[in-house]
C-alpha cells in the first residue's frame, strides 16, 4: 500500500486520463491530497489483525422479510397528472429522445 508521500501528481493525472476527467493544477494537488489520506486509512484496516475475525453476510438475523404486493389507493399518480411536467408528450405518454441509429422520434 502507498503512503502520504508517495502518490504522486503525475498518478493523479494519469487515472484522471483513464476517468475522462479534466483536472486543472489546483483539482490534482487536492485529489492528491484526498487519495493519499485514502490510501493512508486503506493502511491501517490492512494492518489490523482480522484472523479470528467471523465472516458474516448480515448482522441483524432478519431474513426474508416480504410485505403484500398491493396497490395503495392514497399514493396513486393519475397518468395525466405523471406526465403533467414532462417537456413533451404524446397521447399521454412520456416522449423521450431516440436512442438507436435510425429511428425517428414521435412528435
Amino acid at each position: 500500500m502507498r503512503t502520504k508521500s508517495s502518490i504522486t501528481i503525475k498518478e493523479v493525472k494519469h487515472v484522471s486520463r483513464l476517468a475522462k476527467l479534466s483536472l486543472n493544477e489546483a483539482e490534482a494537488a487536492r485529489f492528491k491530497a484526498q487519495l493519499a489520506s485514502i490510501f493512508e486509512y486503506v493502511n491501517q484496516i490492512a494492518g489490523m489483525r482480522t484472523q479470528d475475525v467471523t465472516e458474516t453476510s448480515q448482522v441483524t438475523g432478519t431474513t426474508n422479510r416480504f410485505r403484500e404486493d398491493r396497490v395503495n389507493r392514497n399514493t396513486i399518480l393519475s397518468q395525466t397528472a405523471s406526465v403533467s411536467q414532462a417537456k413533451r408528450t404524446h397521447r399521454g405518454y412520456f416522449v423521450t429522445k431516440s436512442i438507436f441509429k435510425g429511428r425517428n422520434e414521435t412528435s
